[in-house]
């Protein structure tokens, strides 16, 4: 915590520059006119920053005017950014303030020589995303570029003596390592004091350490080691994810010149006979990968759907998730932290094959990837949520420059932090194993799609589980004593289809297969790909053309997947969780028992036309907040939320311009709702769906709703043989209206009967004393 700061987020200029025009031209000039330029949010990629560039690989200037204040003057001024990708090279007022090739890391610069106090100044930064032999790590081939500002920036200000690092080691049962690297930027040595305190969840004081004295010399950093067994503390785990907090205070002449504060737990990982220990007990790892891509367009960080993609995984079952294939968001790991995930941290050093590149740029790029790596264990090795450095994924490991750089890698990782396992991410482990120098053996197939491709539609499902099993065991009598753990496997599946290569009941059945053949003693853990689709270019192995990964158990906008529900019931009992069966309510929910109606037909539906000046159109997709509105002011029992409408209708937007409506009255205002929606697999058929009907109370009582389910059968007619729909037992005139309209109550679910001898009870109509209930 600095005790200066500004958030430089928000309202930046954007320009994208294909010819590499803009340092010629001056774009970085304090006098340089950028009002023309576009408008963007930072943080963002540059698709956000201007329609038509997806996929761009290329230059993009982004340029922000900002007050430093007066007070600042005198003091270490830094301007931060969280990443930007992948080289980024910034001016302030025109002065180069420096360069940063490392993508989705942060960097910073000490600029107080280049500032203005007390007026504007102004940050220009290019960022170049194209790829440079040797520059970035990582072939980009298959995955979106994002280049830009993609995190958060700001300007701090702190004294020239100040606190530059904090690390901790904390193990059960509570012993306390701290490493406080201090450095002296004044002009003269310097009489100093840390103090440090360790505090629980609520900020009680649990240790106070003695004052350590420090005097150092002008331009001089010096490490403090600082060692305590803190008292009455609970180990971090997926069960009991136990935060801890060391307050550190620098202080000269008794006055504290920088405070800073950061979060641990009492964590131990070791890999150990075949087995994962957790605190020294066996633990096994059920997870997805995730990908930090929100479903925004924007590569803003959106934590909130962090947290809730979190919360899913937890409650499907998952201890563990990958943060693949480069650095996440610093917030998802105070995520995992916070909610008791076991992580994988990575670098995007994947698909280096070493083809033709020669010894000078495999030399480079390797370097790249070491310096990646430091920077990776730097800012994140205080999160007890990592279990793992992974050093690649999926790298060429037949040439002997690759299967080196890779142990190499994974020698720096266990080097850099030897409390942590270090680890390579492998898909060429049956021709080339290579883990030698690894903690665990990690490691990606797909066998299922590998079959599918091969022998079609007549493929078989076991021989995916009877490839995992002998692989494995191949591998394991290789490195007996490692456990393995199964990185990727997976399938793909495209929405809303079934049967057919990529169905989802293909996809649910291929993850079902495979997770059987992982049973064998020495597999610590398996991993789904992936958690959520997530956008990719196309031209891939198994989607050409296809410009959003389908691999995902949810859609890129969060809807589940049927590989989702196998994969909860799969993870839920391996790790022995059970559903809490739901509390019986005293008393009936307001809208009464949920009753289903069935029309056996859609033929001779009755003529019901509108009053005169009402009228009926289909939806438009931009009319989710208008259903909204009108369902929040028609629905006298449930809570309407914002995000309904997507949920009920968002896994198919196609069908809501021809199977949605809106009632308007003669202004052309919508006062009504209705939906001729589709249930795919009702009783076994495909039957027509009447859905969310609902007229405002200031039009209820005009006949809107009986014309509006006379147009939506006629709108079913034309695509279905039955129909059908979901009511409440107090919705009395609802009920009524679809009993004149031919539909008849569903006595086959488990206690039909009963709900509909209330509803006989109360609502006279012919048609429920013919019924014998």
């Amino acid at each position: 915590m600095c005790q200066d700061q500004l958030e430089l987020c928000g309202l930046w200029r954007f320009q994208p520059d294909p010819y590499a025009e803009g340092e010629a031209a001056g774009y970085f000039k304090p006098g340089y006119d950028c009002r023309r330029w576009r408008e963007v949010s930072i943080p963002s990629c540059f698709e956000a920053g201007c329609p038509g560039l997806d996929f761009y690989e290329g230059i993009g200037w982004f340029a922000r005017r900002v007050i430093v204040p007066e007070s600042w003057r005198g003091k270490r001024v830094l301007l931060r950014f969280e990443a930007v990708n992948y080289h980024a090279k910034v001016w302030v007022n025109g002065r180069e303030a420096g360069e940063h090739r490392d993508p989705f890391l942060p960097f910073e610069f000490a600029v107080q020589d280049l500032v203005e106090f007390g007026t504007e100044n102004v940050i220009t930064v290019r960022a170049d995303n194209e790829r440079l032999a040797g520059e970035v790590p990582g072939e980009q081939r298959g995955w979106r570029t994002f280049g830009g500002i993609l995190r958060e920036v700001t300007f701090s200000a702190t004294d020239l003596l100040y606190v530059d690092h904090i690390s901790t080691i904390a193990e059960p049962p509570g012993k306390l390592l701290l490493r406080i690297m201090v450095k002296n930027e004044r002009a003269e040595a310097v009489k100093a004091e840390l103090q440090v305190k360790v505090l629980d969840r609520e900020g009680n004081t649990l240790a106070s350490l003695p004052p350590s004295l420090l005097t150092p010399g002008a331009g001089v950093e010096k490490e403090v080691t600082l060692e305590t067994q803190v008292e009455g503390v609970e180990s971090w785990s997926p069960a009991t994810p136990e935060l801890y907090t060391a307050k550190v205070e620098l202080l000269v002449s008794g006055q504290p010149l920088e405070k800073r504060q950061v979060r641990f737990g009492f964590r131990k990982i070791e890999a150990h006979d075949d087995k994962l220990l957790l605190n020294g007990e066996p633990i096994f790892l059920t997870g997805f990968n995730r990908h930090e891509d929100s479903p925004q367009r924007d590569m803003a960080t959106d934590l909130e759907t962090a947290r809730q993609d979190l919360l899913e995984m937890k409650d499907a079952g998952a201890n563990f998730v990958r943060l693949c294939h480069y650095p996440h968001h610093p917030g998802e790991l105070d995520l995992c932290d916070e909610l008791g995930l076991l992580v994988m941290d990575e670098i995007p050093l994947y698909w280096w094959t070493g083809d033709a590149e020669g010894k000078e740029n495999c030399a480079r790029k390797l370097a790249a990837a070491t310096r990646q790596l430091e920077k990776l264990i730097r800012r994140d090795r205080n999160h007890p949520s990592i279990i793992f450095w992974s050093a690649s994924n999926e790298n060429g490991e037949g040439r002997s420059e690759v299967a080196e750089g890779n142990r190499k890698l994974v020698r720096a990782a266990k080097e850099l932090d030897p409390t942590r396992l270090a680890v390579h991410v492998s898909d060429h482990w049956r021709e080339h194993p290579n883990f030698g120098e690894d903690d665990a053996i990690c490691v990606n197939a797909y066998p299922s799609l590998s079959q599918r491709r091969e022998h079609g539609h007549n493929w078989d499902l076991t021989a995916a589980t009877h490839f995992w099993r002998e692989a494995l065991e191949t591998l394991h009598a290789k490195y007996p004593g490692k456990p393995i753990l199964i990185s990727e496997f997976g399938y793909c599946s495209f929405e809303g289809t079934c049967g057919g290569a990529f169905g989802e009941d293909v996809q649910a059945r291929a993850i079902e297969a495979e997770f059987a053949g992982m049973d064998a003693p020495y597999i610590c853990g398996t991993t789904i790909w992936c958690w959520a689709d997530h956008p990719w270019p196309g031209g891939t192995d198994f989607c050409r053309g296809v410009t959003i990964s389908p691999y995902g158990v949810l859609s890129r906008d969060r809807r589940k997947l049927a590989a989702y529900w196998t994969a909860r019931q799969l993870f839920r009992q391996k790790q022995g969780l059970t559903d809490q069966p739901k509390p019986v309510p005293s008393e009936p929910p307001p809208a009464g028992e949920e009753v289903t109606m069935i029309r056996p037909d859609l033929l001779n539906i009755p003529d019901a036309p509108f009053p005169e000046g009402f009228g009926i159109r289909p939806m438009r997709l931009d009319d989710a907040g208008l259903w909204t509105d009108i369902w929040r002011d028609a629905e006298p029992y449930s809570k309407i939320t914002d995000d309904l409408f997507a949920r009920e209708f968002g896994q198919d937007p196609q069908a809501i311009q021809r199977r949605c409506f809106i009632v308007t009255n003669d202004k052309g205002c919508g006062v009504g709702t209705i939906s001729a929606w589709y249930h795919r697999d009702f009783k076994g058929e495909d039957y027509g769906r009447i859905h969310w009907v609902a007229t405002r109370p200031a039009y209820q009582r005009r006949g809107l709703a009986k014309a509006a389910l006379a147009y939506a059968l006629k709108q079913l007619a034309r695509w279905h043989q039955h129909g059908c729909l979901g009511t409440q037992t107090n919705r009395l005139p609802a009920i009524k209206l679809y009993l004149d309209f031919g539909f008849l109550p569903d006595l086959e679910t488990a206690g039909a009967a009963a709900a509909w001898r209330q509803v006989k009870a109360r609502l006279p109509h012919p048609a429920l004393e013919k019924l014998s209930l």
